[in-house]
Formats: C-alpha cells, structure tokens, sequence
C-alpha cells in the first residue's frame, strides 16, 4: 500500500516506522524535519511506552527519560491539595523522543523536504493520506472545512528548562493562574505555566508578566522563574481543535491534527502515539482501505475525544478564579480519600503534572 505521511512530529514518525515496517510503502513529508527548539519534557504513561517498545526505541527513549514517582498538587494560598503517584509516567524531553523516532525510521521511507499550501495533489498516486500536521492542520482545513479551525481559549502558554533541579515537583492551581514544575533529565527543571491571554512584545516581557502574576505565591515558583531565562523560554496561545471524525474517503488524521487538546491531562504525546500503532494496526494486511480506516476511526475516535473533553474540564477547573476555594476544599477532600487507597490513586492519576505543548 503506498501511504503519504503529512507532518514529521511524534504522530508522523510514529506512524511512519510502523507502516514501513509492515511492509507499507510510505513518503513522510515535512516541511523542515528541524528539531524542536526547545528540549521540554513530554509525559509518557504505559500504553504510549508499549507502543515505542513495538516500534523498538523504548530503551532509547528510555535512557533520555526522568520517572519522578509523585507530584504535589497545590491550591491558592499554597494548600497542598493532593499528592499524586505519577502513574508509571516517565519524563522525556521532545526531542530525545523524535530523535530516537526519526532513528527509527526503515531506510526505505522516502523522506521529502517540501513547504505544502496545498494538500489535494498530495493524494494523487497515494492509497493513504495521512494528516499527522499539528493543531493548525492543511490536511484538516482542506477536508473537514473551516469549521474544522482550531479555537483559541483566550489564555497564554509559557514553558521553559532552566539548569537548576527543581526545587519541587508540583502543579500550582492559583486563581486564574497554573504553574507546573517538574523534572528534567540530567537535572535541570522542566516548567510550565497557564495565565489569562497576554502577549509582551519579546519573551522578555513576557517572563516578566509572568512574574507579576504569579510572583510571591510560593517560593518554589519564584525560585524557578529566577533560573528563568527568555533563551529557554517558549510562549504560545492555547488551542484545541472542535470534534471531528477523524476520516474522510482515504484522508485520516492522527494526533494533533485530529484532536489537539488541552494540556492538563498530560495526554496529547500518549494519544499521538497510540493513533499511530491503531492505525498501523488498521491497515495490516487489509484487502480494502476505507474499510480498514472506518476500523482505525471506530478504534480511537471516542477514545481521543474522551481525553479532549477530559483535559478541557481540567483546564476550567484548573483556571478557576472566583470558585476556586470550594474547588479546592473538593479537591482536598479527595485527596485525602487517595492518600488512604494509593492503588487508587495511581488509577485515577494516570499523570503526572501536565505539559501544556499545545501552540501554534
């Protein structure tokens, strides 16, 4: 079967070992195949480690990787609301895991370097297109429609490593404010933070609202913004995309170009990964293509949707401003239920604090 691949990231690349390991023809396209800028962790829990270990890199990625066993979840006025296990997640900086992704790759993939404006001609001489080109997808907007756009939630991203280990790992719900703090792999801090929409002429600026906001709340975070530095800092606004089946005739969609979300379950890398082993799966030996990619639909459409809708309601509750006392007085409670039942606990966390990686 010949399959063209649209977008290099995790969702791509992923997919495009598996397919080409199966014996699939495929050409992945991109539209620089460049690293990303900045080495940010990514959450990876269970079911996304069993497909990198079926593609083969989960030593690899592995070895990159951090496994803190707990995180703190803090309310406003610094309330210790829950400590959370981290449910079998490890921490693995972007751009060890598309390294170790892109290493993967069968010399037969056909890798080609092009800016694409248009994506109908990319479905001539293809079986299978597959949309794997992010939030704002070419391949979505030509096929779904522009009701099919992404929506901005009116909020401001900022993430960024600093050298220093962290002083905590934690995630700080403050009124209409989140930071996160975790680990990163040789010892530096991976962070990240929520604030209502603002943007500063440079990331210098920003830094620095970031700071008014959130300065003097607790002392981990004003230790962490002081190693902070516009160099290692990223800022985005936040977008999702509307539901959408993620399959039309022989185009399908794949991570965040069918379901980019919020970041707050910590999910978005773990869906990516497992719609492509779903979708490799789906087209294993199949006689007919849009049968097989009804199943690939009929697999994780739900599924991904269900953790979209999941990390929209984190994302309000997160944010709360104004309720925000009785949402932690409810989380306390809960917390303390956890503390009492850990395997619980791990079943309900499934995560460790979120990494918001949704941006433009």
């Amino acid at each position: 079967m010949r399959i063209r691949i649209l977008g290099a990231g995790v969702a791509g690349t992923a997919a495009a070992a598996l397919l080409a390991a199966a014996g699939h023809e495929v050409e992945l396209i991109d539209e620089d195949f460049a690293p990303p800028a900045l080495g940010t962790s990514l959450a990876l829990f269970p079911p996304a480690q069993r497909v990198l270990a079926r593609i083969g890199v989960l030593d690899a990625v592995s070895a990159g990787a951090t496994a803190p066993r707990e995180g703190r979840l803090v309310g406003r006025g610094g309330r210790v609301l829950a400590t959370l296990p981290s449910g079998d997640a490890m921490l693995v900086p972007r751009p060890h895991l598309l390294a170790c992704l892109r290493r993967a790759l069968p010399s037969d993939v056909r890798r080609r370097r092009i800016r694409v404006q248009d994506v109908r001609p990319l479905r001539r001489g293809a079986d299978v297109l597959v949309g794997a080109d992010g939030l704002h997808s070419l391949t979505r907007l030509s096929g779904w429609g522009e009701g099919a756009r992404a929506r901005g939630h009116g909020m401001t991203i900022l993430r960024g490593i600093t050298p220093l280990a962290p002083p905590e790992i934690s995630e700080t719900w403050g009124g209409g404010w989140l930071f996160g703090i975790t680990p990163l792999t040789g010892g530096g801090t991976n962070w990240f933070a929520s604030v209502p929409e603002h943007r500063a002429p440079d990331r210098e600026g920003d830094l620095a609202h970031l700071r008014e906001v959130v300065g003097g709340a607790r002392a981990a975070i004003d230790t962490v913004l002081e190693a902070s530095a516009p160099a290692r800092t990223t800022v985005h606004g936040l977008f999702t995309v509307p539901p959408v089946r993620p399959v039309r005739e022989d185009v399908v969609l794949i991570g965040d170009a069918a379901h980019a979300m919020a970041p707050n379950l910590g999910h978005g890398a773990n869906t990516a990964l497992s719609d492509a082993a779903a979708l490799a799966t789906a087209l294993d030996s199949a006689q007919r293509i849009r049968p097989a990619l009804a199943r690939y639909a009929a697999r994780r459409h739900l599924v991904d949707q269900g953790w979209r809708l999941g990390s929209e309601a984190m994302l309000r509750a997160a944010m709360a401003d104004g309720s925000s006392g009785g949402r932690d007085t409810v989380l306390g409670a809960a917390g303390r239920v956890l503390a009492r039942c850990p395997r619980g606990a791990r079943r309900v966390a499934g995560r460790v604090p979120s990494d918001p990686r949704v941006g433009p």
